[in-house]
């Protein structure tokens, strides 16, 4: 919080952002997104064990990478699937883990 002039409390209002990328974080994203396409934010952070806004950071990350890509579905919600570079860096690194929540 900062003091103004007057004295009065005003909260300042700052974005997170990542300090570091968790590779393991971007793994179980990339598999879960990879064999559960089409996927809502929520339902992305609870099949990876995140929460919502550390879920939604890396989800922000993963876009500019250009790994994810945002589309709306036809109830009108955001959901997330992986573009072909994600596919790509899925076959390339990830392919040989199992799918999570497999167990």
């Amino acid at each position: 919080m900062k003091i103004r002039a007057d004295n009065q409390l005003r909260k300042s209002h700052q974005y997170k952002e990542l300090k570091r990328i968790n590779w393991n974080i971007v793994k179980r994203l990339i598999v879960s997104l990879y064999h559960y396409n089409m996927m809502k934010k929520s339902h992305i952070a609870t099949k990876c064990n995140l929460g919502y806004d550390k879920c939604r950071m890396y989800l922000d990350w993963m876009e500019i990478m250009d790994l994810i890509k945002k589309d709306i579905n036809d109830e009108g919600f955001e959901v997330i699937s992986l573009t072909e570079k994600g596919n790509i860096l899925y076959n390339k690194k990830f392919s040989d883990t199992i799918k999570i929540h497999e167990l």
